[in-house]
């Protein structure tokens, strides 16, 4: 196979190769994430062993009963790597990666995984979980959602954004698809001014987060007679609208930030004593979040939100800066770094599944029911890394120039 051209590859393994701890990273977002699934659909309804060990532990239920942060660290995490070709070339004084073939990676890296979960979604999870009754009488509804949610519009409207109430986790799948489309006429923006685009950025989301909790009533109205039927309540629509695109392009400015620092300090020969205040960092950050979590602190006011991505932003740059060897150690064990590896179809399937376990084994608890969900999430995921994302990647590696 004939090496990618320098020119127009773009892709950031080809430009930048592998960096362990952010394959690590993506581990720990996926178990968080999945950790906050597994207790707040349990919760209450099954003999739990893990809910009540969670729920019996304050410090430990802080951090996973706000599991859904774990999709801040995503998020934080493509704005880290998706940029770093642009950076890379601007610094190489090469022209700007390819949009085209930026397009091509993106849409086979997420497409050909997410499509087949979504055929599995309609075949297997909407009749046992719903009814094929359902279906049948609902129909136009059913296909509307099939539809939205095949061009990546699912959370655009309160009908589709829940997924059928079986997979809501694919919201972040939108947010994440709008964002590649706009990538790479942003991406020039953080290359000429950095810190100016950041600010924008942030500026354009705490606008945005404003305005979905005191303004946009005609939108909120129109959503409100869109959803009439189900009584969705203002509070719910308002925090559709927050968390849309607009929402999050703080967190992606601050993981674009973390990017550009990594690149501007790899290469520089590490010191231990440098290591040592990054670990402290680090460390702070990862702290400072918990603190806050753990205590409901609001250290910004109705600002607060933006605490998440900054504490979490300062313990990855932290990490992962000039490659310090203890965040390989501490962040890319081999089994964690397999979980960060096959981590987008263990996204895409631990709601389905788990709700399918909750469906057909109810009585199914104790001590066991954790693992074994583990285990066969982890066992469908990799199945599904295997015979269907990485073909994909293959052959688009295949046909590099």
């Amino acid at each position: 196979m004939a090496a990618p051209s320098p020119s127009n590859s773009g892709g950031v393994r080809a430009e930048i190769g592998d960096i362990r701890a952010i394959e690590g990273l993506r581990g720990l977002a996926v178990l968080w994430v999945v950790a906050f699934h597994f207790l707040v659909l349990r919760e209450g309804k099954f003999d739990d062993a893990f809910v009540a060990l969670v729920n019996g532990f304050a410090p430990v239920h802080a951090l996973v009963r706000n599991g859904y942060l774990g999709v801040d660290l995503f998020f934080l995490i493509t704005g880290f790597l998706l940029t770093l070709p642009w950076f890379k070339h601007a610094r190489d004084g090469r022209p700007a990666p390819s949009a085209r073939e930026f397009y091509v990676r993106r849409i086979r890296r997420i497409v050909p995984a997410y499509y087949v979960q979504l055929a599995f979604l309609a075949a297997v999870c909407l009749p046992v979980l719903i009814s094929w009754r359902f279906v049948k009488a609902e129909l136009l509804f059913v296909l509307a959602n099939l539809a939205a949610h095949a061009t990546f519009l699912h959370y655009a409207t309160p009908l589709t954004s829940a997924s059928f109430s079986i997979n809501g986790a694919l919201w972040t799948l939108a947010i994440e698809f709008q964002y590649y489309l706009l990538l790479p006429l942003l991406a020039p923006l953080f290359v000429r001014r950095p810190l100016a685009a950041a600010l924008a950025f942030v500026a354009i989301a705490i606008a945005w987060r404003w305005a979905a909790a005191h303004s946009f009533g005609s939108w909120v109205e129109a959503y409100r007679a869109m959803s009439a039927r189900w009584q969705v309540p203002d509070s719910a629509l308002r925090s559709l609208i927050a968390t849309q695109l607009p929402g999050y392009l703080a967190h992606f400015a601050a993981g674009i930030l973390c990017g550009r620092a990594w690149l501007r300090a790899a290469g520089r020969p590490a010191s231990r004593s440098h290591d040592a205040v990054m670990a402290l960092i680090s460390l702070a950050c990862a702290t400072g979040l918990w603190a806050v979590l753990r205590f409901g602190l609001a250290p910004l006011g109705e600002l607060s939100w933006l605490a998440h991505p900054i504490l979490l932003a300062g313990a990855i740059a932290a990490a992962v800066s000039a490659r310090p060897a203890w965040s390989d150690a501490l962040l890319a064990p081999a089994p964690l770094a397999w979980v960060g590896r096959v981590s987008y179809s263990t996204y895409l399937y631990h709601m389905p599944l788990l709700l399918l376990m909750g469906k057909l084994l109810p009585g199914f608890g104790g001590w066991l029911a954790l693992p074994a969900y583990l285990a066969a999430l982890m066992t469908l995921s990799g199945l599904s890394y295997r015979f269907v994302e990485r073909p994909f990647l293959a052959r688009r590696r295949a046909e590099s120039p």
